[in-house]
């Protein structure tokens, strides 16, 4: 089954010589002669599926295609004598434009680049966020710091006013003690 997808590649550029089936014998002849392949080669649908996805993704990195037109399947090989030879992948991938050297390197740098700004601006909303959160700490002890003067002020305010009581008590003890030293 490998050998058939080497050669797959080695042909990639050659075209496909098959007949077209004219009548619904041969085209149900055809599928069954597929789902025989797969069962001997013991290839599934999916994981056919999953090799098309793969070679796709090679491909595109030398050329671009047109994903929609494409076509990957499994075959029979015609022998020489006419003969159903061995399975065979059969691509048809329609070519839309070949990539240059130097666009795949444009690519590659275009690619390092946008990687670089995302960096970047992952670090900047990074410093951002600690930013804010030096701001918020910092308005946070400022909060503090003012809840503590005020709770001093009133202390003093407190103490003050006690001052100020005892004061008036003292001055009026003093002047009840005066008039009872003038009643006498």
């Amino acid at each position: 089954m490998f050998e058939n997808i080497i050669k797959f590649f080695k042909n990639i550029g050659k075209k496909e010589t098959k007949k077209e089936t004219g009548s619904s014998k041969d085209a149900a002849k055809e599928r069954l002669h597929l789902v025989l392949m797969q069962d001997r080669a013991n290839v599934s649908t999916d994981f056919l599926e999953l090799m098309k996805q793969e070679i796709i993704e090679v491909i595109k990195k030398y050329i671009e295609v047109d994903e929609s037109a494409i076509d990957v399947r499994l075959t029979n090989k015609e022998n020489e004598d006419g003969t159903n030879g061995a399975p065979a992948l059969y691509a048809n991938i329609p070519i839309l434009n070949i990539k240059k050297e130097n666009t795949k390197q444009e690519d590659k740098k275009e690619n390092e680049e946008e990687k670089t700004k995302e960096e970047e601006k992952s670090k900047e909303e990074e410093k951002t966020k600690e930013e804010e959160n030096a701001k918020e700490e910092q308005e946070k002890n400022e909060k503090t710091e003012n809840n503590k003067q005020e709770e001093v002020e009133k202390e003093v305010d407190n103490k003050q006013e006690e001052n100020e009581e005892e004061i008036e008590l003292e001055e009026l003890e003093e002047i009840e003690k005066n008039e009872e030293v003038k009643q006498k």
